[in-house]
């Protein structure tokens, strides 16, 4: 049977994904202006409760000639993307934010609840396909348990840059009791982590390969055709032509107002930052600390 508008089908869903401070937020911000896609919100986010789902129906303000391309992006009232944690906890009972792989028997008891916000978000905005991003564990093979079509992007940001962005935001203190969240840390980590004075930027870079291990292993069992790496790097120096193989990639439409709406986006590029903000022991400890995967995933050394 048919899905009737009041149950739509959720097509081929873009879920978006990155280790945290790795540029996700931004991306999806420049994806999600897309006239056809579908996302948690702000509003979303925080009045996470099902029956105000509905509030999501404010994103189509973005639908209004002049109105909409009018309004400014920082004001706080404007329905923005985002990585809706309150609402991910809410409708799992905190089992997707859980910090944690998980499975696919996992997903079987979350299933019900993702699809059908899903279903509502694309309702209520009016649109035919959904994007989200998340950060933290990759969550690939729990995604295509709940959606089988589902196309991965992994956004991949230099390690360097990373980590010290986490060093840079107030709720990272660089403690392994107060900011790691991973699951048992490598002996050879944490002994490196422990010989050279427990340093916060040595700990900020085995958080940044940690996940980038668990994202390389997931992705491994994502279909070619399902996934795609897009360069942080890459995306802040031209937008516009990233977005365009990102577009063809999801399958999504050529939109002319997609075009002039990136072209608007201003978009800060920290990406060298920490060649300023890190002293030359901190850059050298950084090094020995993930060098070899900054080598393995394609980074510059």
């Amino acid at each position: 049977m048919a899905p009737s508008p009041a149950d739509p089908k959720i097509d081929r869903p873009i879920l978006c994904f990155g280790t945290g401070r790795g540029g996700t937020t931004v991306f999806l911000r420049v994806l999600s202006e897309h006239p056809d896609l579908a996302w948690f919100s702000n509003y979303t986010h925080r009045f996470h409760h099902r029956a105000l789902y509905p509030l999501a129906a404010l994103s189509r303000l973005r639908d209004f000639p002049w109105l909409g391309d009018a309004l400014p992006y920082n004001w706080k009232i404007r329905p923005k993307p985002r990585e809706a944690n309150k609402l991910y906890r809410a409708m799992t009972d905190g089992a997707f934010t859980q910090p944690k792989p998980l499975s696919r028997k996992d997903a079987r008891e979350q299933l019900d609840a993702w699809r059908s916000a899903v279903r509502s978000h694309l309702r209520w905005h009016g649109k035919p396909r959904f994007v989200n991003k998340h950060t933290g564990f990759p969550r690939c093979e729990f995604f295509l348990e709940i959606f089988p079509d589902a196309r991965f992007i992994h956004v991949m940001r230099d390690g360097r840059a990373v980590a010290n962005s986490l060093m840079n935001v107030p709720w990272w203190d660089g403690t392994i009791e107060n900011s790691w969240w991973w699951g048992d840390m490598r002996e050879e980590d944490e002994r490196y982590f422990v010989d050279t004075g427990r340093r916060p930027i040595v700990l900020a870079g085995i958080v940044w390969k940690t996940l980038m291990r668990h994202n390389e292993r997931e992705l491994t069992n994502v279909s070619p055709d399902q996934k795609i790496e897009v360069s942080y790097t890459n995306f802040v120096a031209s937008p516009a032509r990233v977005m365009e193989s990102v577009r063809e990639y999801c399958g999504l439409r050529d939109s002319p107002k997609f075009d002039a709406r990136i072209r608007k986006i201003k978009i800060h590029n920290a990406d060298d930052k920490w060649t300023r903000d890190l002293d030359e022991d901190q850059k050298r400890l950084l090094h020995e600390t993930i060098a070899d995967e900054l080598s393995h995933f394609g980074f510059e050394l």
